[in-house]
């Protein structure tokens, strides 16, 4: 009796499961360790723009989210044994290269590393438990390795990220690469691939390279599902060439003369006997404090919360700066000088434009952007410095050089093949498509279509040596390339399949809307923070009962603990609030936990309190543990009986949506409304109106285009 009682609880899992269990634990609790804080680093410390750490935020979560389609069918063929040495070892380098990168170049190409490796680990662990468990315990043993990632992601925040970042704030990063490399050892002296339940005889297995197209066959199902409709008739196939014509015309187009945008800072800083005080200037509406003083290093940092008052308390800042190490002394007119030239971003557009009696014009905005319109773009040298000349006329420009004017004239100049190459590549996808084998009677792929597609991969090397397109640039199209030369092997002679890949592809994206939401907690939520939260409320409340047991304590609320309210919420109530819902029908529930997301949201936007801020983060959390569960089990309930594993896969791709629209447009949002509008709280009421038509999305695809199962 004893025995069958331990066989249905946690003592029934093998020492795999709680070997693979340990491996996420660690391996979440080094990646939210570190991106709990490194928006913030990224900005602070290695002073890269904002709307840079948009764009790498915006690569490498879609690329950890979007690998798992492809590693889970690796492991598959190769083990995860493999997998796992190889996922570690690009863990461990990744996290390393990144703290020890200092430019913009290098902290994205060792980010894109790290990516690989996160990537390629996320969907072993889960498939390792699949195997290692049964119709019993399975369900336990998914809950263990949800918490699993939660605790990691509460704990290593909580702790080991304060702790660290005293120190040094790159130790956080080093510790991520050394718990993550570390695990190669267990990997190699402990591990052992489980039995696959469900293995398949070999010789009726599919190629590697057909695995790998059938993993495309979704994404490109409605592309796929059009052209077959498109192509049973004459005006349908005219209808299809004139929209190929149109966009090879509109990508065409993007290869002549680019507009380019850039924002530039007035240098800041004063020199006082080799001493730099760095003076970060914002504006703070709703913030209790007038200014802040701070000292790292023996350089200190004057952050300035309400530049238009600096009059009344003025005499305070130049007070408090009075025998400061390295400074002699501080004027109140001086500061206004600073406030002058920071206050305000330049944001410089140039472009060609029509023929005009002048060879320049010069706007200004009031939210004080500048933008240069060149009317005479080729005879730039011939005015150029009565341009720069009459920029200087304008106080914020005042340091901006004749070589800075240069360089945004070269950028303009410059042309762009992105999107000429991606549309080219869709057109060598479609024809291939097209012209592509049909399957013979007995069920064999013919091969009389190989050279071509031995030609296409070759022409693709190409994207390497042509100008015109970035490293970035590159990769993005060769991936691009890659999955469109797919179209080869996919088998399209059932369209009935591409209809359910198509709504099914609908769902995941509707649902990503939410996603964007969640990928703001890693990077305008936490500028937002750092900029406008108050905690000082917080911090007495916890060093006051800490002091209750005689100990004494100066720990105050950071960046990194926005991770730890989420994580925390989740371990505190996941429980509950999944026996709650758990007879509820999914997409109901998706709604409504997509409605508590979007209200903890907007109560960010009543005002900077550091408990409306715990109010509405934990409300969001309430609302995302809602919604994911139930998101995960309507995709498993409702998916095709013989392409469960493929749709399984593909619920990764909501990632791959939130965090590339969420970090590029998130930075963007906040650049506009908070940095140049000093309006957060419009910030929040936008993202809130994203949640808003993320359920009314849903709602129209639960009357009209849901499965008819009853889940």
């Amino acid at each position: 009796m004893s025995e069958t009682v331990q066989k249905k609880g946690i003592k029934s899992f093998p020492p795999l499961f709680w070997l693979v269990i340990f491996f996420e634990f660690i391996e979440r609790g080094s990646y939210y360790g570190m991106m709990s804080f490194i928006s913030v680093y990224f900005v602070n410390v290695l002073d890269i723009p904002r709307e840079n750490v948009g764009v790498i935020k915006g690569v490498i979560q879609p690329l950890l989210y979007f690998l798992p389609i492809i590693s889970g069918a690796l492991a598959d063929r190769f083990g995860f044994r493999k997998l796992l040495m190889i996922a570690f070892t690009l863990l461990g380098g990744g996290y390393f290269l990144t703290s020890q990168a200092s430019s913009y170049g290098g902290i994205f190409a060792a980010l894109v590393i790290m990516g690989f490796g996160a990537g390629i680990f996320k969907p072993l662990i889960s498939g390792i438990i699949a195997r290692s468990t049964n119709e019993e315990n399975s369900s336990l043993g998914f809950g263990v390795y949800y918490w699993s990632i939660n605790i990691g992601a509460f704990l290593f925040p909580l702790i080991l990220v304060p702790f660290l970042k005293a120190i040094n704030p790159s130790y956080v990063i080093i510790a991520a690469a050394i718990c993550t490399a570390a695990m190669i050892i267990p990997t190699i002296f402990l591990f052992k691939d489980p039995v696959n339940k469900d293995k398949i005889d070999k010789r009726n297995q599919t190629s590697l390279l057909q695995t790998l197209a059938n993993a495309f066959e979704i994404i490109y199902s409605p592309v796929v599902l059009i052209y077959q409709q498109m192509r049973k008739s004459l005006p349908g196939r005219i209808i299809w060439g004139g929209v190929l014509l149109l966009l090879t015309i509109w990508a065409t187009t993007k290869y002549v003369q680019q507009p380019v945008s850039m924002n530039k800072y007035s240098k800041l800083g004063v020199v006082h006997n080799e001493s730099v005080i760095h003076f970060d200037i914002k504006r703070n509406m709703l913030g209790q404090k007038d200014y802040e003083l701070q000292e790292n290093n023996g350089t200190w940092s004057l952050k300035i919360f309400k530049p238009e008052e600096l009059h009344r308390y003025a005499d305070n800042v130049i007070t408090d700066l009075a025998g400061k190490a390295g400074i002699d002394s501080v004027l109140e007119s001086e500061i206004a000088q600073w406030i002058e030239r920071s206050d305000n971003k330049l944001n410089i557009i140039l472009k060609r434009g029509k023929e005009a009696a002048q060879p320049f014009t010069i706007l200004v905005d009031d939210a004080m952007a500048y933008t240069i319109i060149l009317h005479d773009h080729e005879n730039y040298a011939n005015y150029k410095e009565n341009l720069h000349s009459a920029l200087l006329i304008h106080p914020v420009m005042a340091l901006f050089t004749q070589a800075d004017l240069d360089k945004l004239y070269d950028g303009s100049n410059s042309r762009s093949f992105f999107m000429l190459f991606v549309f080219a590549l869709i057109l060598v996808a479609l024809g291939v498509t097209a012209i592509s084998s049909k399957k013979k009677a007995d069920g064999n792929e013919t091969s009389g279509i190989k050279w071509p597609f031995i030609l296409a991969m070759v022409l693709g090397l190409g994207l390497w040596i042509l100008p015109g397109l970035s490293m970035l640039g590159r990769i993005i199209s060769t991936v691009i390339y890659i999955s469109a030369m797919s179209l080869f092997i996919i088998d399209k002679s059932n369209p009935a399949k591409f209809i359910d890949h198509a709504k099914f592809l609908l769902m995941i994206v509707l649902y990503s809307g939410f996603w964007i939401l969640y990928f703001q907690m890693f990077d305008s939520v936490l500028w937002y923070v750092q900029a406008y939260v108050d905690a000082s409320s917080l911090n007495n409340a916890v060093n006051n009962f800490i002091g209750l047991f005689g100990i004494e304590s100066n720990w105050f609320f950071d960046v990194e603990h926005v991770t730890v309210l989420n994580a925390g919420t989740i371990i505190l109530l996941q429980l509950v609030i999944s026996s709650i819902v758990r007879k509820r029908k999914a997409l109901p529930t998706m709604m409504f936990g997509i409605a508590l997301g979007t209200i903890g949201m907007a109560i960010l936007a009543i005002n900077t309190s550091i408990w409306v801020f715990i109010a509405g983060i934990a409300i969001f959390s309430i609302g995302e543990m809602t919604a994911h569960p139930k998101f995960i089990s309507y995709i498993g309930l409702t998916a095709p009986k013989d392409k469960k594993a493929m749709y399984m896969g593909y619920i990764f791709l909501y990632g791959v949506f939130g965090s590339s629209i969420g970090g590029i447009v998130g930075a963007k949002l906040y650049v506009h409304f908070v940095d140049y509008l000093n309006q957060p709280r419009t910030l929040w009421l936008v993202f809130s109106g994203i949640g808003v038509f993320t359920i009314i999305t849903l709602a129209l695809y639960n009357k009209f285009l849901k499965p008819k199962t009853d889940v």
